[in-house]
């Protein structure tokens, strides 16, 4: 079968591997999609020993005496959790202390920009008939981890809230602060396409030099993953609000303590994925229309463009870009 391997030096090659065998309590699924990720511009930069991939939607091939259905569409879940301890039974399986690792990232999980993947049954999210396997990608990073940062800070209840950073999952914090029908949503980016998206979604565009001007935002998302939005995010926080750090810095944030950060009282939160318990609720939004999934896909592309289509995400000028592989 095809699978893509990071060589380094933004250089990837499609080449021939044995099709993965699932071992006890594990599935093959056909991928039919697989999403890029801001955190593989990681790896497109210095090279990865094992198949990236870790927002796919597929169909399973073959269930190897699991209980599931052969030919059940569905999402693959990141986090090979394990099931069984305090978290996983209580429903919180992004909280696993005894994952296996992260699909497409932990040796020898391969990821999804291959023609099969084998993971366990478990991780399997089933589809609802009327969603299709392209929504079924952003169900998982762009809407599943937005939405459990905004349901771990009550965003519902918030009347002003900024978003800075207007990629693909900062698009899904804003469409979700939308479906939650919070009043009046802000949102900040370096990027001219990505504000204008940002507006699609209700939000009011603001460069990053304009944030400091903006009063009384009790709710800020902060998804850059930059030192100094981070900084920007905790001197605008009104006193008494929320700061949640959804994106990933690359390098350490020094926090300098100003009156600005320094005379209030206000939250900071860290939040990374979703539960699996969330995901019919997810479901569920898309179903009733209160979200719209085709407004984020701007680009899709065969898996032997993959290059190409990293190309054209890491230019910033892009929605989700997704290959579709099957």
């Amino acid at each position: 079968m095809r699978a893509a391997r990071f060589r380094g030096n933004q250089r990837i090659e499609i080449i021939d591997v044995p099709r993965p065998e699932p071992g006890p309590g594990e599935v093959l699924v056909e991928v039919a999609y697989c999403g890029l990720c801001g955190s593989e511009r990681l790896p497109y930069r210095r090279g990865m020993d094992l198949t990236p991939g870790h927002e796919v939607s597929g169909v399973v091939a073959d269930a190897n005496g699991c209980d599931v259905a052969e030919g059940t569409r569905a999402a693959v879940y990141l986090s090979m959790f394990c099931g069984e301890c305090r978290y996983c039974k209580e429903g919180a399986t992004n909280l696993c202390r005894h994952s296996r690792g992260l699909l497409g990232w932990t040796p020898p999980l391969h990821g999804g920009y291959a023609d099969y993947v084998a993971v366990p049954a478990r991780n399997l999210l089933p589809l609802h008939p009327e969603v299709d396997l392209q929504a079924a990608v952003l169900l998982l990073d762009t809407f599943g981890t937005a939405w459990h940062a905004l349901r771990l800070v009550r965003a519902e209840e918030a009347t002003r809230a900024l978003v800075i950073g207007c990629g693909p999952l900062g698009l899904g914090v804003l469409a979700g602060l939308q479906s939650l029908g919070v009043r009046e949503t802000y949102a900040s980016d370096f990027v001219a396409s990505r504000l204008a998206a940002a507006q699609e979604f209700g939000a009011v565009p603001v460069r990053p030099e304009g944030v400091p001007a903006l009063e009384d935002l009790d709710l800020i998302v902060e998804v850059a993953g930059q030192p100094a939005a981070l900084t920007q995010a905790v001197n605008a926080i009104a006193p008494r609000g929320t700061v949640v750090l959804l994106g990933e810095p690359r390098e350490d944030w020094p926090f300098h303590p100003c009156p600005a950060s320094m005379l209030k009282d206000y939250s900071l939160v860290r939040s990374w994925y979703f539960p699996t318990s969330e995901f019919a609720e997810n479901q569920q939004r898309l179903l009733d229309g209160k979200v719209n999934a085709a407004q984020f896909v701007s680009h899709v592309l065969p898996l032997g463009r993959l290059d190409e289509a990293f190309r054209l995400f890491a230019s910033g000028d892009t929605r989700k870009v997704l290959v579709a592989v099957g």
